[in-house]
Parts: structure tokens; sequence; C-alpha cells
């Protein structure tokens, strides 16, 4: 059950004692203080004379202006063509929101006017008179109005001024001046689209004299994980004689209940149900709720578990900080994604069951750690929530982030006054959620010089103190990367690698050596940001670019620099599969090379588990329809093939191949590894093909793991080769497979690939999917398999190659489930299959 105010339970009095004011608004927007001119703030009607009455739209509360200015037709969607350039005004105004209302609580000692966040700032007025201000995304405010009458009609105006000037991905960090997410200032993954909107809950609420505003169950686990302590921490106002009551229920549904006073509330717990991440236990969560009588009850879900970063041997011997997660005293290789927001519009429709859509996605790709990056919110509550319910660990930062022209944490009064107003509920928000094991003070965070920060920074150490006083039980970094270099490079990794603590990057695709050789030579502790781009699908593409051709994918070409001008890669696809003049042919190579990296990468970071304890991927998911960019998820939530590489290399039992790069000269070596969380035994096969399926070279032998690979020297041809390798257990049953394209290094070396001569594609429904066959005679590369737009994707492999006579069946699920659907399938040197999909 998500975290809300609730309604008071059977045994407390059944007078409503919360009024929701949410729902239908009215919005202008006003040029300065025009509002006060017109007096909006005061008076209903307008009348007829000189000045023009306003034109109220519609809004949504909780929302935000830019989906109530869509709804209202007074703006193109944002995510086509180039219509965000014509969305930017928004931000350049003040904006009135105004609803009336009448109380429909009974008679109590005290009445609340309750916010729970603005985006950015507002001043509130009821009935002409100011009661205050709000400011801070999550910061939450009240205003005593136990003075209304109750009789009347109220008229409530929220006046929200311009947003702050902040800067964009490329300003200062020293210059920044609040907590305000940034990424709608325009970043790299997104357009300028800066967020302004009464965003958050708006509310009455009415108590006897005293009322619980916030519950904290702070648990003291024993260090044999047998006993726990639920010390319940409140947070209220009013008379604090009143005896306060909270119960706690266990995830078996049996109840407790103390009563007392606000300083002595606690459970005690004998063999408590352990909260445990993904794959590694159960998820039970307890739920405690707390109120003073005549007052809303407040209730938060936590669970049972204890979180710590602790040393590995190497991490130990270089004099860092220890990187590795641990579990109720289980130590994790840490595999996952870094987030960004799922919309720059976050009051869009559907937000939340997209949010909850990427979690799913992410942890069927084996992850289990997400990071939230400083650049935008706080993962939200519907995050959090999905993530304690399915064991997916959460890494956040606080919303402060780097800004390339420095990076340095801002020292000014006007920033550290807001960070002691606005840091607190952020961490208030976040604390009681068992997936939330890791904070940080922000995104790559340095000091002048470009070294990361570290708890000696004085701003970071501000944070660092706050974080301890209103949680304090999960470890804490002053940013990522930590450093002491900031960078994984080439001359960095071949002359210090004992400095590559934490580290980011690299992110571009820079052909077929320079992608591939910083992670071959990685010797990270950590990993905690690193990518590739990609083209998004070319149905995502044509739906959104729609202010002139898709076609060419450069910068000659607004709408592709538009949307993702740091991304453009033409000219390096071409530099390793020659020229490209088809859309379709230019989206599966580039979604091909981002996939083959992002592989590599993970595949050597894990190769080094006993060093290496975190690697995670920039980046999930993308807010905006980009034409390019590092995301594995695009825009319309279709997953690109780097999802599926990701999701093969991290998954309980994988192959690592051990290649340097995928060319070579004359030879290549191979080193061919099982990457698995637990030991075991079975046997692998290597295998090269040729272009028509002829075996090149083969090999079996017996392994067992954990244990390094065996060299393998690998002939090259003037033809690029398929190599594959397979795992099969001691019963025969396939455990893991994996498979790479190789060649002779040289101009162009993958361009017989993406000119190979045409073969042909069978597609067959199956009992769980669908059969495909390859019925050419020549192999078929990265075979795609889709779903329309609107329908999501569930498959159990995509962008995979098929020789010769090879078929596979795949599994397949589509939301929503059992309605029709046509299934798109195509290679590199195929005709589309096209495949009516419904229940067999």
């Amino acid at each position: 059950m998500p975290d809300e105010v609730v309604s008071p339970p059977d045994h407390l009095p059944c007078a409503l004692t919360a009024q929701d004011l949410g729902g239908r608004w009215q919005l202008a927007g006003s040029v300065s203080e025009a509002w006060r001119f017109h007096r909006w703030h005061a008076e209903l009607a307008q009348p007829v004379g000189a000045f023009a009455r306003t034109a109220w739209i519609d809004a949504c509360v909780p929302g935000s202006v830019h989906d109530d200015l869509l709804r209202a037709g007074l703006i193109r969607d944002p995510n086509f063509g180039l219509a965000s350039l014509d969305a930017e005004w928004v931000s350049a105004r003040q904006w009135v929101y105004r609803r009336t209302f009448r109380i429909e609580l009974a008679p109590a000692a005290r009445l609340h006017l309750c916010f729970e966040g603005v985006d950015y700032s507002a001043e509130v007025y009821l009935n002409g008179e100011c009661l205050g201000t709000l400011a801070g995304t999550h910061t939450p405010a009240r205003f005593n109005v136990s003075w209304l009458d109750r009789a009347s009609e109220h008229l409530l105006v929220v006046v929200l001024q311009e947003p702050p000037a902040e800067a964009g991905q490329l300003g200062r960090t020293s210059r920044t001046k609040t907590l305000k997410p940034r990424a709608g200032y325009w970043w790299d993954f997104g357009a300028r689209l800066v967020h302004v909107g009464l965003w958050r809950g708006v509310s009455l609420q009415a108590d006897a004299g005293a009322a619980v505003l916030d519950v904290n169950p702070r648990v003291v686990l024993s260090d044999d994980l047998q006993r726990a302590r639920v010390e319940v921490d409140l947070e209220h106002d009013g008379d604090l004689a009143l005896p306060v009551t909270a119960e706690l229920f266990h995830p078996d549904g049996r109840r407790e209940r103390v009563t007392g006073s606000a300083s002595s509330l606690a459970f005690s717990l004998e063999g408590p149900d352990l909260w445990w991440p993904a794959a590694l236990g159960a998820q039970p969560l307890y739920m405690v709720r707390a109120w003073v009588t005549g007052s809303t009850p407040v209730k938060r879900r936590f669970g049972v578990r204890q979180v710590a970063l602790v040393h590995n041997q190497a991490s130990h011997q270089r004099g860092a900080r220890p990187y590795t997660l641990a579990i109720n005293h289980q130590p994790l290789y840490v595999r996952g994604f870094n987030m960004v927001p799922s919309d720059l519009i976050p009051g869009r429709a559907g937000v939340a069951e997209r949010e909850r859509t990427l979690v799913r996605y992410a942890l069927a790709a084996h992850a289990n750690l997400l990071r939230y990056n400083g650049v935008g919110p706080l993962a939200s509550q519907a995050v959090l929530d999905a993530c304690d319910e399915c064991g997916l660990l959460v890494w956040q930062e606080m919303p402060l982030t780097s800004s390339g022209t420095d990076n340095v944490p801002p020292r000014s009064p006007a920033f550290l006054e807001n960070l002691e107003r606005d840091l607190p509920p952020l961490v208030r928000a976040l604390r009681h959620h068992p997936s939330v094991v890791l904070l940080s003070a922000g995104n790559e965070l340095t000091d002048a010089q470009r070294r990361p920060v570290t708890d000696a920074d004085p701003t970071v150490a501000r944070m660092a103190a706050l974080i301890r006083l209103h949680d304090g039980t999960r470890p804490f970094l002053p940013s990522s990367p930590s450093g002491p270099e900031y960078d994984l490079s080439m001359p960095i990794a071949q002359e210090r690698p004992h400095d590559l603590h934490d580290v980011h990057g690299p992110w571009h695709y820079r052909g077929v050596q320079d992608s591939y050789l910083p992670y071959t030579h990685n010797r990270a502790l950590a990993h905690s940001e690193f990518g590739c781009q990609a083209a998004s699908r070319e149905s995502t593409l044509r739906r959104y670019l729609t202010d002139g051709p898709v076609w060419p994918m450069d910068d000659r070409n607004p709408q592709v620099v538009h949307h993702g001008e740091w991304w453009l890669m033409a000219h390096r696809i071409e530099e390793v599969f020659g020229p490209v003049e088809d859309l379709g042919h230019y989206v599966r190579l580039t979604q091909a090379a981002q996939a083959d990296v992002l592989r590599h990468a993970l595949g050597w970071n894990r190769a080094r588990r006993g060093e290496c304890s975190l690697a995670l991927v920039w980046q999930l998911n993308e807010p905006w329809p980009n034409a390019h960019n590092t995301s594995v998820i695009d825009y319309d939530l279709k997953p690109k093939f780097a999802y599926y590489r990701c999701r093969e290399a991290n998954a309980p039992v994988a192959l690592h191949l051990g290649l340097p790069a995928p060319v070579g000269d004359g030879s290549l070596c191979a080193c061919p590894q099982v990457l698995a969380d637990t030991a075991g035994s079975g046997r692998l096969t290597l295998s090269l093909y040729s272009v028509t399926g002829m075996t090149l070279l083969t090999l079996s032998r017996p392994v067992s793991w954990p244990a390094p690979g065996q060299p393998v020297s690998l002939p090259l041809s003037d033809t690029p080769g398929l190599l594959r390798a397979q795992l099969h257990g001691e019963d025969g049953t396939l455990l893991a497979r994996t498979e790479q394209w190789i060649a002779r290094a040289g101009a162009a070396p993958f361009a017989p690939i993406a000119r190979l001569t045409q073969t042909t594609l069978s597609v067959e429904p199956s009992l769980t999917g669908v059969l495909i066959r390859n019925v050419g005679t020549y192999v078929a590369p990265w075979i795609s398999v889709e779903a329309p737009a609107g329908v999501g994707e569930h498959l159990s492999d995509n962008g995979f190659a098929l020789l010769p006579g090879e078929e596979l069946g795949l599994r397949v699920s589509l939301d929503p489930p059992g309605g029709p659907a046509n299934l798109t399938v195509q290679a590199i040197n195929t005709a589309p299959v096209t495949l009516a999909w419904g229940p067999v």
C-alpha cells in the first residue's frame, strides 16, 4: 500500500478530518504582476471595460502548467518536431491558480490549509488575504485557517513566481541558487522545458488541537538480524501533552498498538521478517500508522533490513572508500542503470504507470539497483513503492549536479538558506523506503581542478550533516564519481590504474577500437556511469520528428540536432559500416553498435568482480523523444537492442568472450569466461561462422566457475565472422549464450555485414511467442522484433542473428495482453515479415 495520508481507522471518531482540494482548478498566465493589477488574487469576476477579461483555462492539481496549456490547445506538444522551442515562453510568466471551496469537515479546534510542494515558489491568497509563501519542490507548508467561516464559499489563489534562473547543462554549479532539479533547463537528453506547476497535493486538515505531520519508523536491527526495535519518530505540532497512538501492521496482517508521549513510541520485533533485494529473498513490508485523537492518521510502509558499504580486498589495499554494498551482511555485485526523469512534463497523464513500467523493465534485465541522478527530481513515490515491493535498490542523489563550466558546490548565503529549508523534506520523503540504500550530495561535483569532491567540501559536509540529522541510517557518498579520478580514460587506465576508484564515462561511440579498449583496461572499483548512444526506433523517429524529413540523421537535419545534438553518430557508423542511406538500416546499425559496446563494458566490469563492486549503465530511459540518445529504452518505452544485451550480461549466468575489441590484425585473442552469481560446472562451446554459415572454428571443453577464462586464438579473414559461445549445464540445459561479430581491422571493417546478400525469414506463431527461421543461404544479422506504437513488448531476446537454416523460438508477451497487434520481424538483409499477433 502506498504512503499517503489515510482516513481514520474504524476505532477512531468517524468525523472526516481531511478534505482534498485537488482536482479541477483554473489557471491564467501573468507577465510579471499583472495579476495584482487585475486583482485576480481577490476577485472572481471582472467587469466589462477597456481591459480585456481574463481567459481562464481548466487546470489539474496536482499537475503542471505545460500540461494544462497542452490540454487547452495553447501550446503544441513539446515532444514533436521543433515545438519545444515555441513553449520556452511558459517559464517567463507568473501563473495564477484559483479555485473556490466550501469547508466539508466537521467543526474542529483547528483547521490548516496544507501544501505538499510547489515548483518552485508561490504566494498563497485566501479570500484576498495573503497567507504566506511556498517554496521548494518537495517542501510542505501549512497555514492556520481556523478562522474560516464554515457557511461561506472561499476563494483560494496560488500565484506561482517565475522559476529561478538556473543554468542548463553548460553553466556553473557554483552559481546554483536552489535545489530545483535542473534537467528541464536543457540537458543532453531533453529540451529546455523549465517545469512550473502546483505539482503536489493541496488539502484542508482538521484536528482537535494537535496533529501528527510525519512518521519515521526508524529500525534498529541487531547485528545477528534476530531482533529489531522500531522507534516511531514523529513530527507533530499543537498540544504536545495529548497522547499519540501508533499501530504496527506486520506483513502477516497482525497488529500491535501503543499509546504514549510522542518521544517514547516503539515496538520490539523478535525474529523480524527481513527485507531483501530481488533474487536474494522476499520483500516483506511492515506499516506504521500514528495519530492524535481528532486528527488525520499518517502511515508509512517500511522494511527491516541492514545496509552498509564495506571493503573488498582491492578497495582496502588501495586505501579507497568501501564500494561494496552489503544488505543484511550479504555483499552484492551491484548492476543496474542510471535513471533520469520519465517525462519533462511530470503532470502528464500516465506518468506514474510509465515509471512503474520502467521499474519492471529494469528488474527483468537483472538489475538490482537504480541510480537516480542529481540532475533530476527525487525518484517518485510511485517508483519507490514499486521498488520496495519488488526488491530493486535505489541510490538517490540530492538534486544538485555538474554544469560543465564548473562543478563546484555552491556556497552562497542564498543557496545555503534554501538548502536548510529544502533538504530535510527531501530526506524525509526517502527515509522509510527500504529500497533506498545509498544517498549522495549530488552528481559529478568537483573542486575547481575538476577533482571529485570529498566530505571536506563545506557544502557537502553540511548536506551530509542534514542527512544524518533526518535519517542517518544509510551510507553516504559526497558525489559520483567519488574519485580520486573523475573519468575512465585510457591514459589513466594504463599509467595509474590504482587511482580508478569510482569513475564515470566514456559515453560516446568512437568506433571499433576506442569504444572498447577503455573497458578492457579498466581497473575501477566502482563504475557508476558509462554509456553509448544509438538512434531511437524508426517508428519512434517517424512519430515525433514531424517538422520535416527524418533523413538524414546528421547535423544537416535541424530536427535531428534539436532532438539530441550531443549524440550524433552517423560519421562513426559510416567509419565502421560504410555509407548508409536508409533510415531502417541506420537505426539497426546504431542500435547494434550501442548494444555491443554496453555488453562489452558490463562483461569486463563483471569479470573483475573481486575488484569492481558496481557497474551502472547510463541510462535506462529518456524523458523526451530523442533522435539519438544513450538510453537503452526510448521515450515510447521501446527497448533498443542494448536493453537485451544488458540483460544478457547481467543475467545470473552469463558468458563473457573476453575480447579486447571486435577487430584485430590477422587473429584475435578471446578469453571466454563464465560470469555467474553462484558456483557451477558445465560445458562451454565456442564456434566461429562465416556469413554463409560455414563453421570456421569450433571447440568444446568442460568448465567450472568461478574461474578465469582460457585464451583462444581466432583466425580473421577478409570477411567478418560470427563468434558464438554457448554454456550447457551438466544435465545438458542451455544456461547462457552470446554472440559477437568480429573482423580484420581496417577501413569500414563491418561494411560486408551491412551489405550482405539478401536472405529470407519465416515467422510462425507458437504457444509462447513466435518461431523465427532463416530459410535463406546467408546469415541474418540483428533481427528485430517490433510491436506497434502503444503496445509494450516483453521479448526473450532481440537484435540476434540466425545462421542459414537456423531457427529460434522467441517468448513474447505484449501490453495490453490479449489484444491483437502486428509484430514486424526484420534483419539487416531481409524484407520485413508481419505476423498478426493474438491469443493462440
